[in-house]
């Protein structure tokens, strides 16, 4: 029989074990988030091409994509804590192995072990704050798990690029393994027993690797996720080539609006639905990515990076909700990883199929195709929720 766990059985929120789960989705992203400015100008620093930089970045994603639905179920079999703790472990690990990497066909590797700490990690910390947050406050919950997350874009990516401008690329990698490593020290100080959701043996052999009623929210938050791909793989190549200063700042701008939005749509999706923080969002995260495809001043830049932020902050915590509201409680860590697979098939295999686009077309024209790929989800959203009535409300 499933048991929920004592905070969500209550109205309490904020617990230190909540906190701490907050912390290592943090550490871990500001990991991840730092090699978003180090690794593709260390991709051509090795004597890579553009068409290669989308093939180091999309490589991280087809592993994660491979391993993700195995990590829903070991949040299950061996509770979020462990998960956590593995694949923030191995992620540091893999961080440190670029430094002797000297070709790009050296480099996949290691991003490929990368994805697998990325595809553990990520899901062991939203299961968490699904199990540990009250029914009534869930998005709110899974809202601050995104700040948590978005607070790394605010430093991190900037952190990452003055280092291997003024430092090196060792001092870049290192830095991003430190944080990763922070992450798994932090994950151990959590109550194995407060985080997961107790279910019988049987149930636990019975929870699928993908969850079909996480099915229809994971196709829509691909026309999501696909917006990130030419933002991981080519704004760096973006603000070069037009002068737009530090590609940081499109994190930092990115990550301030996130934040700002998060705290009013987490308890706005509680109250309204889901729907009506999902919608908007991906209309906004399209808006932001045809308006970088022509952006040729800063101001441009950061008004895209406004747009791409706020649009992230309605659509994801709703999103996160939306999917738990639509499965059995023992089916959580199973269906979140489902959902987050779209990291994988929109960011990361976008960023493989957009390698080709850049190379023959140009980096912009990637930003214009990902921005009315959102629009279209928006409107698939609406359709699939009208015929199919799918359950929105937390």
């Amino acid at each position: 029989m499933t048991q929920p766990s004592t905070e969500a059985a209550s109205n309490r929120l904020w617990t230190s074990d909540y906190v701490l789960g907050l912390l290592t989705a943090h550490f871990l992203f500001a990991s991840y988030t730092s090699l978003l400015t180090v690794v593709p100008p260390y991709v051509l620093h090795r004597g890579g091409e553009e068409w290669e930089v989308g093939l180091v970045v999309g490589s991280f994603g087809a592993v994660s994509l491979l391993v993700r639905p195995f990590a829903g179920k070991w949040t299950t079999l061996l509770g979020s804590k462990w998960v956590a703790i593995i694949g923030a472990s191995v992620f540091a690990i893999a961080g440190v192995l670029y430094l002797p990497a000297s070709s790009v066909w050296l480099i996949v590797p290691v991003r490929m072990l990368q994805g697998v700490g990325m595809a553990m990690t990520p899901v062991a910390t939203v299961t968490m704050v699904a199990n540990l947050a009250p029914l009534r406050r869930r998005a709110e919950g899974l809202s601050n798990h995104g700040n948590s997350v978005a607070l790394s874009s605010l430093y991190s990516p900037l952190v990452g690029f003055w280092l291997i401008s003024n430092h090196g690329f060792e001092a870049g990698f290192l830095y991003g393994a430190g944080c990763a490593g922070a992450a798994a020290l932090l994950a151990l100080w959590i109550s194995a027993a407060r985080t997961r959701i107790d279910v019988s043996g049987e149930r636990q052999r019975r929870t699928p690797l993908v969850v079909p009623g996480a099915l229809f929210p994971t196709a829509v938050f691909v026309s999501y996720t696909f917006t990130t791909a030419p933002v991981n793989a080519f704004l760096p190549i973006l603000a070069d080539a037009r002068g737009l200063g530090n590609p940081g700042l499109f994190f930092t701008v990115t990550s301030l609006t996130t934040m700002a939005t998060m705290l009013i749509a987490g308890r706005a999706a509680d109250r309204f639905g889901n729907p009506a923080m999902i919608v908007p969002g991906l209309l906004a995260a399209g808006g932001g990515m045809l308006l970088l495809m022509g952006a040729h001043s800063q101001a441009a830049f950061l008004g895209a990076a406004a747009l791409a932020g706020a649009g992230f902050g309605m659509a994801q915590p709703a999103m996160q909700s939306f999917t738990v509201s639509r499965v059995p409680p023992h089916q959580r860590g199973s269906a979140l990883a489902t959902l987050q697979s779209g990291w994988d098939i929109g960011g990361y295999g976008g960023a493989l199929l957009l390698g080709p686009v850049a190379a023959t077309l140009s980096a912009a024209s990637t930003f214009g195709i990902t921005g009315v790929g959102a629009l279209i989800g928006a409107a698939g959203f609406v359709i699939g929720s009208r015929l199919g009535k799918p359950q929105g409300r937390a």
